[in-house]
């Protein structure tokens, strides 16, 4: 088996020399604002001349998103962020509508050099206080950052401009070309770059930028774009500003290496927020929910049982985790993506909501330890490839581990900071408990039908869009019997803790897991058994999760008496599993058309090109999440909402496409069987 390539995940960080405080890049040799007024060149060049103020003073304005080719010091963002504010005070906008700021960065400041540019604009320490809290470590990829003060979303990509827009999946209502000036960054000021504005360019985008240069002017015409110059800031004689004329047509067919099964059409498929129907109160439906309430949808949940979260999110503890691999596949970018934007998104939302750290639970890291030598050997590969930075993934000893966690091991491992282990009991509960979310239990939905482009669910209805996040019952409709969603039976027990026990502060991960004792138990897992679909608890799975706790941490098994002589107690689960163990995330395609329009590929007609892929309009589904469900539906409801809002997404376009609910439907057709 050819072995993948090493590969480090970290970007590397701008060099920045201060020049009587002005941040001058030493990769390009240029400033990163004007020495007279950053704020005042900022506010002049983009958002006066993106017409941002007349723009946004509509009560009908649901949502606004802005997009960025350089983030530099964050100022452009912060001035929009604080002029959206000032809207917003000001009453003129409605209290749910929502910005959405998209920045690519291919060299992010580092953390101590972006704390020092915002101590140059106290004006925005409203904002910039939360920025750095959140700020994500030089990791490539999409980390998505929220605002909560004034419903304000910041998607960072970190990674090459053109890249990271090729792979970028929704709309753009204006466009801030910064970045350093042609001459001295010509690599960004490509003809494929104006190719992917114009792509993602809304109806009536407008875009702005500091420079002049005829190359600039020409590209962003080449799409569609009527630009004219317009004096520039101070000193600067000319810039340029423009409006999209004629937005370029979304393709109608493309071959097959395009996969155009997949392909969404954003124009014409999002929608403004009104009502939507979500089933099923787990994790899934929960973060679903709570997405889509805060970009202003009137959400309605309906839990078949009495209880929600009362099935696969009903264990008493769980951890976010992930599995690094230095394969750079969609579907370990998926996981990892996930992973992060999990342990962002939960701390910073327990908190805010004000909920008690330390009862219901605590993101302080995961300790995931090199148990058997392929996990060490996995573990040094990643550290040697360097493929996160220590402030996500520090290497540990076991003097090192004791000395952090109080544990006596001969192992060493990896601190997965960010991470933790929560009740996603009370994270559903607290989630569901938002303004314009409704619950009801005991509401088995047993039938949807569409009439006129809107849903009814049996007697409940008309909503514009439903999300499907009940696990295998998503299954049981005729719009969703494609879906290859499969049980595997999972069994937790409960120890109690002992007066020694009671100090583990930290998750820890290995065969199995062990969390920090919640209500007098640690709980300990868990087993991983397809096969077998016995609700009921059997004492040789409790035995099989106390040998894999005996076999690792003997020392700590030895503090909760294990092997004990008494029965223990715990709880049965199924996890929701698909064949390719990724989730099914996103829009449902109509299966008569996809059987219809594709029977070419069973017959191998590969070279021929095919018509975009049609969805049910406003059907979603999220399911599918299996033993990563904390930090898997998180992600995945980013991406409904996305999809739902024509937000840009939070993942890329390949990993879009790998988690699809019509990859199966495609599959089967292939295979010629249905």
């Amino acid at each position: 088996m050819k072995q993948p390539s090493t590969y480090s995940q970290i970007i590397q960080p701008a060099k920045i020399e201060w020049q009587n405080s002005t941040p001058v890049s030493e990769q390009f040799g240029d400033v990163y604002f004007s020495r007279d007024s950053g704020a005042a060149e900022s506010r002049y060049v983009f958002l006066d001349n993106n017409h941002l103020a007349q723009r946004w003073h509509s009560q009908q304005l649901t949502s606004f998103t802005i997009a960025e080719t350089g983030f530099g010091t964050g100022l452009n963002f912060m001035c929009a962020a604080d002029l959206w504010r000032t809207t917003k005070l000001s009453g003129a906008l409605s209290p749910n509508a929502h910005l959405h700021f998209v920045s690519v960065e291919k060299y992010p400041l580092s953390k101590s050099d972006l704390q020092h540019a915002c101590q140059l604009h106290p004006q925005y320490n409203w904002l910039s206080t939360c920025l750095l809290q959140q700020y994500p470590a030089p990791v490539a990829g999409s980390h998505r950052l929220y605002f909560p003060e004034c419903n304000i979303t910041l998607t960072l990509i970190y990674g090459e401009a053109i890249n990271s827009f090729q792979q970028l999946e929704g709309l753009v209502d204006a466009w801030f070309l910064d970045g350093f000036a042609p001459a001295k960054n010509p690599d960004m000021w490509q003809p494929e770059l104006f190719k992917h504005i114009g792509r993602l360019s809304h109806e009536h985008a407008t875009a702005a930028t500091f420079t002049a240069a005829g190359v600039v002017k020409r590209g962003l015409q080449s799409v569609g774009f009527k630009m004219e110059k317009v004096p520039g800031f101070g000193s600067k004689r000319d810039m340029l500003r423009g409006t999209i004329a004629t937005p370029e047509p979304a393709a109608q067919n493309l071959s097959h290496a395009e996969k155009p099964w997949f392909h969404y059409a954003y124009r014409e498929q999002c929608k403004i927020p009104s009502k939507v129907a979500i089933i099923g109160a787990g994790l899934a439906g929960a973060t679903a929910a709570n997405s889509l309430a805060r970009r202003g949808w009137q959400v309605s949940v309906f839990e078949k049982e009495a209880q929600i979260a009362s099935h696969g999110s009903g264990n008493p503890s769980g951890i976010t985790f992930t599995k690094l691999s230095l394969h750079d596949t969609p579907q370990n970018r998926y996981y990892q993506s996930a992973y992060l934007y999990a342990c962002r998104y939960l701390s910073n939302t327990l908190r805010r909501l004000n909920i008690k750290e330390g009862k219901d639970w605590r993101f302080n890291g995961v300790l995931r330890l090199a148990y058997n030598e392929k996990e060490a050997a996995d573990q040094a590969a990643l550290l040697d490839a360097q493929y996160w930075p220590t402030e996500l993934m520090q290497p540990l000893t076991p003097e090192q581990i004791h000395q952090i966690t109080g544990l006596v091991t001969d192992l060493g491992g990896v601190m997965l900071h960010g991470g933790g282990w929560l009740n996603p009991a009370a994270l559903c509960h607290t989630l569901l408990q938002q303004p314009d979310i409704s619950l009801h239990t005991g509401h088995a939905i047993n039938q949807l039908h569409l009439e006129d482009r809107r849903w009814f669910l049996d007697d409940h209805g008309p909503f514009d869009a439903v999300v499907l996040a009940s696990a295998f019952d998503c299954s049981h409709y005729s719009q969703t019997g494609h879906l290859p969603l499969k049980p595997v039976r999972g069994q937790i027990s409960f120890v109690p803790q002992t007066e020694e026990s009671s100090n583990l502060r930290h998750a820890i991960n290995y065969n199995g897991y062990i969390n920090p004792a919640r209500e007098g138990f640690h709980c300990l897992g868990a087993t991983f058994t397809p096969k077998l679909g016995t609700p009921e608890q059997r004492q040789e799975d409790h035995q099989w999760n106390c040998d894999q706790l005996i076999s690792t941490l003997p020392n700590l098994a030895d503090q909760l008496c294990l092997p004990d002589a008494h029965p223990l107690q715990g709880r049965v689960g199924f996890r929701c599993q698909t064949p390719d163990y990724l989730p099914v995330v996103g829009p449902l395609p109509n299966q008569e058309y996809f059987q219809d329009q594709y029977k070419d590929l069973s017959k191998g007609f590969l070279k021929r090109t095919f018509p975009v892929g049609q969805t049910l309009p406003g059907l979603f589904v999220s399911s599918g999440h299996g033993s990563r469900g904390i930090t898997s539906t998180c992600f995945g409801a980013e991406i409904i909402a996305s999809y739902l809002s024509g937000e840009p997404q939070i993942a890329d376009k390949d990993v879009l496409f790998a988690i699809h609910p019509a990859r199966f439907l495609i599959r089967n057709i292939i295979r010629r069987s249905r």
